[in-house]
């Protein structure tokens, strides 16, 4: 049975282990003393290190996408963009909540997820209203698509949990590789907000960090894992087309 966490952040154990800890160094003054006993300190030191980037996480998801629906609201436009991106990024989001709970994971380990999924609910309702061809038709569809997945997710029994994570790993590539191939077909990356990619790779990297210390998940690390790559990817590309896709932007405002 997990152990109650104090603030969130300390079990009972680690807190008496830091607590003897700090004795040892502000009490007893005895750093070179702590120093020898670093194999002992430095597993606890870690999880409360981890906690604390969870929380960080889940604080800074709240701002992750909002450069992102800025600028589509400051040039009503999505030009650029790949609606299907936006469609597939809302689906992993919901595959990996509902992943997650029913595992009965910390909410520290995925909270930040719950946050972007309605910031992903917000991007894909823009895409429908500003690019061009998007019609009602294919709006409905969606919208019809997303409550199916919901709905689906929340029925999936434990013993196939594993078709929620391979769902959602596969729908995070593909959320990613359509707005790739746009950016490379087209030559620039249109509205895409770089802000908005950079702390989608920061955050996909940290929390690849705090699963490998507190699930270890393999799923999750495959998945946080190949999120950092498609950013990264995506960084690349703004940067090489930065000048093309100042003139096209120049040309549309």
């Amino acid at each position: 049975m997990a152990e109650t966490l104090w603030l969130g952040i300390f079990s009972e154990t680690c807190g008496a282990t830091m607590v003897e800890g700090m004795h040892q160094l502000f009490v007893e003054l005895d750093p070179v003393g702590c120093v020898k006993k670093v194999d002992y300190y430095l597993p606890c030191a870690l999880e409360i290190v981890s906690k604390v980037a969870s929380y960080g996480i889940i604080a800074g998801s709240a701002m992750l996408k909002l450069p992102q629906i800025a600028a589509i609201l400051a040039s009503r436009s999505a030009a650029g963009l790949s609606t299907l991106s936006f469609e597939l990024d809302a689906l992993v989001f919901v595959a990996s909540v509902a992943y997650s709970s029913k595992l009965g994971y910390a909410f520290s380990t995925y909270g930040e997820q719950v946050i972007v999924l309605a910031q992903n609910i917000v991007l894909v309702a823009l895409a429908y209203a500003f690019s061009a061809g998007v019609g009602a038709r294919r709006a409905a569809a969606g919208v019809a698509a997303g409550a199916a997945a919901v709905a689906a997710c929340a029925a999936v029994p434990d013993r196939l949990l594993w078709l929620l994570s391979s769902g959602s790993i596969a729908a995070n590539m593909g959320s990613r590789v359509p707005q790739i191939l746009a950016n490379r077909r087209q030559g620039h990356t249109g509205q895409l907000s770089g802000a908005t990619v950079k702390l989608n790779a920061l955050g996909a990297f940290v929390r690849f960090l705090t699963t490998a210390l507190e699930t270890a998940d393999p799923v999750l690390l495959f998945g946080f894992g190949a999120s950092t790559a498609l950013n990264v990817a995506l960084l690349v590309q703004l940067r090489a087309y930065r000048a093309k896709t100042a003139e096209v932007v120049g040309k549309k405002d």
